[in-house]
């Protein structure tokens, strides 16, 4: 089970701490500003408009920053307006917040940028109920303090947006590349004898995931505005780390035959292990020095050990003890992890030198790997179908806000503050039930904590003091929201604590109203989630099948003696994605209902060997890269193709509609005089041996 709190959770990455002291700097301003002119009542009110704008704040392209802020500020300045001119009429208020939750939660459809938008729109909706207006001159002043703290904030958010955007794209470069360490280093793992090779894998497997994940934020932030050498440096580096990644992905040997043949005598393996972590520790400096630390060593010492590594193997490999399959294996080890060697050699050249940055960013289309500009009426309408998941989770999402009002609306004669039930629903609630879950608990946890906080803060600290708290606060949320929910609450908790102090400082003591009210929301909102579910077990299926069509669209660049170079790569990106988005589903599927009855270990099985065929197909297209052209063409056209296209049928291609004949593969006779086409058919023999086994697993399973 994970810990409530340790140090390494905790740990906050640049990319965060430079956004959440951002946006808390920026609140705080407005707030100061607002309260210097007016009063801390309207600076209150303007800290809201501030804070609503905010949230959209997250490490993004200047030009997406500004379209999501601006909407934000619009659409949340409308809902501040209509809902305070609604609050006094029931039967007006609830239909108002019906359309308010589902629009907020089918903003969800454009993915994760658009996250925060949501985020914003509701909460919008709910701190203007906190706020307790009366009357329509109330409403109009509240409102009009609400856009303008807003409008603050948005030409502040764009001013540091341009002042830090080289700054956010160093540090988003810097960490993609922390996170390839971190997945060498369980790279590393593998080489050592005593180390169980499935358990591995599934940590190997999870490293590849953050890793993409950091790999699609820096690729939204870097592969944009290339003005300058020292921009196009910087995008050039993420091009340059995927090709190392790729080569350290394509060093997959035969793990276990190397344990079995070399596990119990004076081998090679620990120091191959020592070696690669050392190549992570590389990585790490690397990263250091793009954020702006020390320049990172060279590699050439590392090299230089592992070249003598391997002559002081030859007598152990000339000995053929171990058998010409674990030699063979073990010769494949020392190049591959030369090859990795090398790979970061260039990245660091990439890192320094603009001629070098300039040729790999020549054999590139930056903008085909862009994601999609966020935020689209188009992209919400498709989603209006029945069985969309965004549309389920819009209908339960806003049926649980209306719960969440008329439980309020029941508490009324003894709770005065029921809007923050319906703020635990709109914090807790997502689409998938496993991260609901989890952020119930968190929540939860995270009140009791904040509450015992605030409770501390207002009996011992001045309004000055609880003002800095308050800002404080606004910062940890912003910066730990994607990190570690549990911070976030618990700084949230404080904040809405704070602000209320401020908003009606009269009030008295809300802490006892606060935790009630967090329980009764936790509880609709875990009751509402098992509504029109969405659960991850229903995917599978469709997104084993996204794998496989990854797979043999993979299979069919790299298997090919010279393959477009856009092509392969955009083929590598699309089965980087799809192990990814698979990966994740399967982390969160223990956290569902009858997860029991899945058969997890048969899913993660056909996760690992999708895995390491794909790590196969990129060494075999490595090797065919650097030593394609030492072969007879005839022969190894005929030997790729045959094997191409079976390994695609086996993969589940459909039926083929032209009626040209494959070519039979060579005989073994024809490649006796090609070593290295002997050991190119016996690894692509290997890959369809692991692609029949995936089919196997993935055999037709009922959809609960």
């Amino acid at each position: 089970m994970r810990p409530l709190f340790s140090l390494t959770s905790l740990a906050l990455p640049q990319q965060q701490s430079l956004s959440g002291a951002t946006a808390a700097l920026g609140v705080a301003l407005v707030a100061l500003g607002f309260g210097a002119a007016a009063g801390f009542a309207s600076a209150a009110a303007a800290a809201v408009g501030a804070i609503c704008v905010s949230i959209v704040d997250t490490p993004s392209p200047p030009s997406h920053k500004r379209r999501g802020m601006a909407l934000a500020l619009v659409f949340c300045s409308i809902i501040t307006w209509v809902t305070g001119l609604a609050a006094p009429y029931p039967w007006l208020l609830a239909p108002l917040l019906v359309l308010i939750s589902f629009g907020a939660a089918m903003v969800t459809a454009h993915g994760k940028a658009a996250l925060a938008l949501s985020a914003a729109l509701i909460l919008a909706a709910i701190f203007t109920l906190g706020a307790e207006l009366h009357g329509l001159a109330r409403v109009e002043h509240h409102s009009q303090l609400f856009a303008l703290g807003g409008l603050a904030y948005l030409v502040y958010g764009v001013a540091m947006a341009s002042l830090l955007e080289r700054q956010h794209k160093r540090i988003a470069l810097a960490g993609a590349l922390r996170g390839f360490a971190a997945y060498t280093r369980e790279k590393a793992a593998l080489y050592d004898p005593a180390e169980k090779l499935d358990a591995a894998y599934d940590r190997l497997i999870e490293q590849q995931v953050t890793l993409m994940e950091r790999v699609e934020a820096a690729r939204n932030l870097l592969l944009r505005h290339l003005d300058d050498p020292t921009e196009r440096r910087l995008a050039a580096g993420l091009v340059a780390l995927l090709d190392s990644f790729e080569t350290v992905l394509s060093s997959q040997i035969d793990y276990g035959l190397l344990h079995r043949q070399y596990g119990d005598r004076g081998t090679p393996l620990p120091a191959l292990r020592d070696i690669v972590l050392r190549l992570a520790d590389r990585l790490d400096m690397l990263a250091d020095e793009i954020a702006g630390g020390a320049r990172c060593p060279a590699l050439d010492a590392l090299a230089t050990d592992l070249q003598r590594l391997r002559d002081k193997s030859a007598a152990l490999l000339a000995a053929g003890d171990a058998g010409e399959a674990g030699a063979l294996e073990l010769r494949a080890a020392f190049t591959r992890i030369g090859n990795a060697i090398q790979a970061v050699q260039r990245q660091q050249a990439v890192a320094r030198d603009d001629a070098a940055a300039e040729a790999m960013l020549q054999a590139v289309r930056v903008e085909d790997f862009l994601p999609a500009r966020p935020y689209g009426l188009r992209t919400m309408a498709r989603h209006l179908r029945r069985s969309s998941p965004i549309l389920r989770y819009a209908l339960r999402f806003s049926a649980a806000i209306l719960c969440g009002y008329i439980v309020s609306l029941l508490l009324q004669p003894w709770f005065s503050h029921g809007s923050w039930i319906m703020l635990t629903v709109a914090v807790i609630m997502r689409a998938s039930y496993s991260a609901t879950r989890q952020r119930q608990k968190d929540r939860l946890i995270g009140n009791l904590i904040g509450c015992v906080l605030a409770a501390l803060a207002l009996h011992w600290l001045s309004d000055g003091w609880l003002l800095a708290l308050a800002c404080l606060s606004i910062g940890l949320s912003h910066a730990y929201a994607p990190v570690r929910y549990i911070v976030t609450s618990i700084s949230a908790a404080v904040m809405a604590l704070l602000m209320m102090h401020f908003i009606n400082p009269s009030s008295g003591s809300l802490l006892l109203e606060r935790l009630v009210d967090t329980g009764l929301g936790a509880l609709i909102a875990w009751g509402f989630s098992h509504i029109l579910p969405n659960w991850e077990r229903q995917g599978l299926p469709g997104r084993r099948a996204a794998l496989l069509r990854a797979l043999r669209k993979y299979a069919r660049q790299a298997l090919k003696l010279n393959p477009p170079d856009q092509t392969y790569r955009l083929a590598r990106k699309a089965l980087f994605d799809a192990i990814a988005d698979l990966a994740g589903a399967l982390n969160r599927l223990p956290q569902e209902p009858g997860a029991a009855a899945a058969d997890l270990p048969r899913r993660h099985r056909f996760l690992a060997l999708s895995y390491r065929l794909m790590s196969h197909l990129a060494a075999l297209h490595i090797v065919l890269r650097m030593r394609g052209r030492e072969l007879e063409p005839h022969l190894l056209e005929r030997l790729l193709a045959a094997h191409r296209q079976r390994l695609v049928d086996i993969l589940g291609a459909p039926p083929r509609m032209d009626t040209d004949p494959v070519p039979a593969p060579p005989q073994p006779a024809e490649l006796g005089e090609a070593p290295l086409l002997l050991v190119l058919a016996r690894r692509l023999n290997q890959a369809e041996a692991m692609a029949r086994e995936i089919r196997q697993l993935e055999a037709p399973e009922p959809v609960p």
